[in-house]
């Protein structure tokens, strides 16, 4: 189960269309990246990563924090 501030995040993401930006595992290493929210479930989220520019589907557990861009609040 995914963290509600992080479910908050996601949903803000596709709601208005704006970057988030999330710390995740991208492999065996964790990786900073801005990206727009496309979808979620219970089990994975969709994303838009800025650059380099690319969609990705990753398990939700993959995904350890989000937040804000800077000079976005929301």
């Amino acid at each position: 189960m995914a963290d509600p501030l992080m479910i908050r995040f996601f949903r803000y993401s596709m709601e208005k269309d704006r970057a988030i930006r999330l710390i995740l595992m991208d492999g065996d290493k964790m990786a900073q990246v801005n990206a727009v929210g496309l979808r979620y479930d219970e089990q994975k989220i969709s994303l838009y990563i800025i650059r380099p520019p690319r969609n990705v589907t990753l398990p939700l557990s993959d995904v350890l924090s989000a937040s804000y861009v800077p000079k976005d609040e929301g």
